[in-house]
């Protein structure tokens, strides 16, 4: 699925869609995270992708909150850092927004004539908003009609506020919003170009992020259910922070290993506990996937997010959930230069390129 983009109730959907890509160009995905933002541009290469470019600037804790930004200057800054550091050959990018000001529904229409449904879909959308249909971007992707016009599909909103906080910060920054998507279609897109399709199970794909978990079961090619909790990697630091007297700076350091030797064994305590809560909280949306859903079970578990590198965390979340899990690879379907990039860097970023390679995949699909 190559996702659903954001659109105005009273604009052409069609304005955001197959913008970017075509023969021989370039695709540039763009990850705003909590913690960090990430660009990767991928070119098609034959029948695969080919990695050109990737970077990663860390961001202060205090300049996206509750996944909106709320210091765009800092956004601004560190995106022209990147850029700055890579010659990028598009400036086209695919971004994403996530969050509570982002609606995820599946809804049934009665739609009976195909050409109506974009205004029935945004009449019913109303009942399902928390906030006011004059305040949001609405998009949707059709799943199937049925010979009863009952019609099948999906529903995307996003308050304005967000998505246009979003869009300024990245053309303050030189680069051009093409397609504003969200992280869901961002992770499917990076699994279905890696991993082969079985119709007969269903894959949970979980972003373990700074400040959020973000789970999608995604079954035949549809997401059928989604998840997005608070729980994130700051939540450790924070614990990291309070058990050793550090300010948070020094503590993020900490967890991730960045003083070099041997690891505190305080500090590797406190990231199992960690790893022992993103375990909890897959279990529980995994268990509720099963009991109230008509898809077809999950088969396994793939890890995402800057979080995925916590230590052993793989094998926690397959012992509570009884489901064979791994750290995704983003590169499996992905070539590259082997005098640009190492295998072993490679590795380092995987976990953290989930999301803007499957954003630059969006970026390149009519």
């Amino acid at each position: 699925m190559a996702g659903a983009g954001l659109s105005g109730a009273g604009e052409l959907i069609a304005k955001i869609k197959g913008m970017i890509g075509g023969g021989g160009a370039t695709v540039v995905g763009l990850s705003i995270g909590s913690s960090s933002i990430k660009i990767i541009e991928l070119k098609k290469a034959g029948n695969a992708w080919k990695l050109l470019h990737f970077g990663i600037v860390q961001i202060p804790d205090d300049v996206i909150v509750n996944r909106e930004i709320v210091n765009p200057i800092a956004i601004v800054d560190s995106i022209k850092t990147l850029i700055n550091q890579i010659k990028l050959n598009s400036r086209n990018v695919c971004a994403s927004v996530s969050g509570t000001s982002v609606i995820f529904k599946r809804m049934t229409v009665d739609v009976p004539n195909p050409r109506e449904t974009q205004e029935a879909v945004f009449w019913e959308a109303e009942q399902y908003l928390p906030f006011d249909v004059s305040q949001v971007y609405m998009d949707y992707h059709v799943l199937s009609r049925g010979s009863d016009n009952k019609t099948d599909l999906i529903l995307i909103a996003a308050k304005k506020a967000l998505v246009d906080t979003y869009m300024s910060a990245i053309s303050d920054s030189g680069l051009v919003p093409k397609v504003i998507d969200i992280d869901f279609f961002a992770m499917q897109n990076l699994f279905e170009l890696n991993y082969p399709a079985n119709p007969s199970e269903a894959v949970a794909l979980v972003d373990l992020g700074a400040s959020a978990t973000k789970i999608v079961v995604v079954d035949r090619g549809v997401p059928v259910f989604t998840k997005d909790s608070a729980l994130g990697g700051r939540n450790i630091t924070a614990e990291i922070q309070r058990n050793l007297n550090l300010n948070y700076a020094d503590a993020e350091t900490l967890k991730v290993g960045g003083q070099g030797g041997p690891m505190p064994q305080e500090v590797s305590d406190l990231l199992n506990i960690g790893a022992e809560n993103f375990a909890t909280e897959i279990k529980r949306a995994l268990d509720f996937y099963s009991a109230s859903s008509t898809g077809a079970p999950v088969a396994y578990v793939l890890l995402s997010g800057g979080s995925a590198k916590i230590p052993n965390i793989s094998k926690v979340v397959e012992d509570a959930t009884r489901l064979p899990t791994q750290v995704v690879n983003p590169f499996n379907a992905i070539t590259y230069d082997p005098s640009v990039f190492t295998q072993e860097y490679l590795n380092a970023i995987a976990p953290l390129a989930a999301v803007p390679i499957g954003l630059a995949i969006r970026a390149g699909a009519r």
